[in-house]
């Protein structure tokens, strides 16, 4: 007969066994159980991509705000198998804490990215991470320097990567069909309005543990009207447009020109124009760099929404996403789709359709079960990259200061595009009723691509590296 010691132990390591096999690629049934934190409008897209994958189930809910986990969950419960059995938690640890979940899905706030996404991975979690996947260069290296370390499976909401248009359009161009690339241009028009300005500070929702909100965060007084999503227009918890939208163009621009690492110096200006509300982030804001040789351009432009009536801005036809100018031609378009047209600029001469990158999350699934990252469409140092650059083109924001005609025209130094650009600009302002707009000139940034460590001397340290909460340290790996 076997003692019950003896039993407890086989019981114990039969368990464990189940443990292992479970964190190599889901569970027993091959069923990967997901978490997912943050639960916001994007997280709730996410979830219900989630759990149309065949053997994935959400298993468990968690966000600050106990309101969006129950909001979540209702939107859910048409969707998973077991609704009445999806768990909820306010604290993340507490989620991390289950053994019986294999992956999570981070959506939450920009400054909680790294941090949830580091401690999931000691938790011997897989991560599909939103982004961008960071809030500051630091944060960046720690986020590499974890998945090497700890070896889990992440993967970044870069979902174009999974989209045959830009690939398609990409190769057509490499192929040398529109022969040389001259310079790219990245554009990012939306339709967004000011945030308010409160005389008094706004207090968080009854329904958000505060603490747990902020996290790594200063413990800031708020003056927007809004609590949720308005977060990303202030240093303290968002990146703003060039951090929100951009790196999904950006890791585009990254991927047309081989993936080839970060440019050793970026110049961004811009200013928060026309709106009078308490956000910090610009509005409008150019940056240039080269990458491989080639020139880049970033163009931000919030400000469609004039007083009098609606300007629908476009570059080249795009609101949102690349225009590649080519020796014979360009191509354009993004996420949905790309197309190439001649010289003339006019009828399309090559389709290139897009899904959406219809099956991104279903690549992420994949590598969960085969335990190959190079499986990942987005991985995380490539990820990082595009992140990277939206931090340096606002570190050279914040680190610069007011100016006239006179330093406008020193800082682009002759760059004809970005002279363009800046007149266009000063057109749609000029909409505004702002006839002489005073525009931040940013400082350049140089860095060490290899390490990206800021070369720049005599920044501020907290814009390069901010303190974070006792609670709440982004660790240092390495």
């Amino acid at each position: 007969m076997i003692s019950r010691r003896r039993l407890l132990k086989l019981c114990g390591m039969a368990a464990l066994a189940t443990q292992g096999s479970t964190r190599a690629g889901g569970s027993a049934n091959n069923t990967v159980r997901v978490g997912v934190i943050g639960c916001g409008g994007r997280a709730q897209g996410l979830a219900a991509q989630f759990a149309r994958i065949k053997d994935v189930s959400i298993v468990a809910l968690c966000d600050a705000d106990s309101a969006r986990i129950d909001s979540t969950a209702k939107r859910l419960a048409t969707r998973i198998a077991d609704p009445g059995g999806l768990a909820k938690f306010q604290d993340y640890r507490h989620l991390l804490d289950r053994k019986d979940i294999d992956a999570v899905v981070i959506a939450s706030p920009n400054h909680w990215h790294t941090l949830h996404a580091i401690h999931a991975m000691q938790a011997g979690k897989d991560v599909y991470l939103e982004k961008p996947v960071s809030h500051e260069l630091f944060e960046g290296r720690q986020l590499v320097a974890a998945e090497q370390k700890y070896g889990r499976m992440i993967a970044a909401g870069f979902q174009s990567r999974s989209c045959p248009g830009p690939r398609d359009g990409f190769q057509f161009v490499r192929e040398g069909k529109l022969g040389k690339i001259l310079r790219v241009h990245i554009c990012c028009f939306k339709d967004r309005t000011g945030i308010g300005k409160r005389p008094d500070p706004l207090t968080p929702p009854a329904s958000v543990d505060y603490n747990l909100w902020l996290g790594p965060a200063a413990d800031l007084p708020l003056y927007r009207n809004q609590f949720h999503y308005d977060w990303h227009w202030a240093w303290n918890t968002g990146n703003g447009e060039i951090g929100n939208q951009a790196p999904h163009e950006i890791d585009l621009a990254n991927w047309l020109l081989g993936d080839a690492g970060l440019p050793t110096e970026i110049r961004s200006i811009g200013g928060r124009f026309g709106w009078n509300d308490a956000g910090e982030t610009p509005n409008m804001q150019l940056a240039w760099y080269q990458l491989a040789g080639v020139p880049v351009t970033i163009e931000v432009d919030d400000l469609q929404l004039t007083p009098t009536r609606k300007v629908t801005g476009v570059r080249d036809g795009i609101r949102v996403g690349l225009v590649v100018h080519c020796e014979g031609g360009q191509l354009r378009g993004g996420l949905g789709g790309m197309y190439a047209v001649g010289v003339d600029g006019k009828m399309p001469i090559q389709k290139f359709p897009g899904d959406g990158g219809a099956r991104h999350q279903a690549n992420f699934i994949d590598a969960v079960r085969s335990r190959r990252s190079d499986d990942i469409a987005s991985r995380i140092v490539l990820a990082e990259r595009a992140a990277a650059i939206a931090h340096l083109a606002n570190l050279s924001y914040r680190a610069g200061s007011p100016a006239g005609a006179a330093a406008l025209e020193s800082c682009i130094g002759g760059n004809p595009a970005v002279a363009s650009l800046l007149a266009d600009h000063t057109k749609h302002l000029a909409d505004w009723g702002i006839t002489q707009p005073a525009y931040t000139v940013g400082k350049p940034i140089s860095m060490d691509p290899a390490t990206t460590r800021v070369l720049t001397p005599g920044l501020d340290e907290a814009l390069v590296h901010r303190p974070c909460r006792p609670e709440f340290t982004v660790p240092d790996l390495g």
